[in-house]
């Protein structure tokens, strides 16, 4: 006396053909929602590829010129400068004095004393020089920063660190 199990096989082929068409609906919808509100046409922007050379000299609390020795060429606007320790850019260093946080920064597109610290792109050659504030420049560590215009992220491309850190 064998039972069967299902009394009716087509319906249950109509259940699983109803299930399939929901769950396929259901992921086209999110798929297309997805699109529609930007989350897939995010694309991840990579940081510049560049070299930096360091040249230090203990003067009064140190100085730190760095040089842009190969790679791309960079926008000064989306460049920062960043230290442990406080900073100011050279030349105009009577006002390029910087708030007194544990993070100093300072924009390379930025002015000091009226004249501008990184002129137009920053391309193989072109160097700034950083100086030690009110602490020296031995004891700490400089990175050259890259800002992604776009969402603010950011990635260091260059770093020094003191010889006394």
């Amino acid at each position: 006396m064998g039972r069967k199990l299902f009394n009716g096989e087509g319906e249950v082929s109509q259940v699983v053909g109803a299930t399939l068409l929901i769950a396929i609906s259901i992921v086209l919808a999110v798929t297309t929602a997805a699109f529609v509100i930007g989350l897939g046409d995010r694309t991840d922007t990579t940081p510049p590829e560049v070299e930096f050379t360091y040249e230090y000299s203990q003067v009064g609390n140190g100085n730190l010129t760095i040089v842009h020795e190969s790679g791309e060429t960079l926008d000064p606007s989306t460049v920062e400068v960043r230290a442990d320790r406080q900073f100011r850019p050279a030349p105009g260093n009577d006002s390029g004095r910087l708030r007194s946080s544990g993070i100093q920064s300072y924009a390379l597109d930025s002015t000091a004393a009226g004249s501008e610290w990184v002129g137009g792109a920053i391309e193989q050659g072109s160097e700034f020089t950083v100086v030690g504030d009110d602490s020296t420049l031995d004891s700490g560590t400089i990175r050259v920063v890259w800002v992604e215009p776009a969402d603010g992220d950011t990635a260091v491309l260059g770093a020094w660190q003191g010889p006394g850190a």
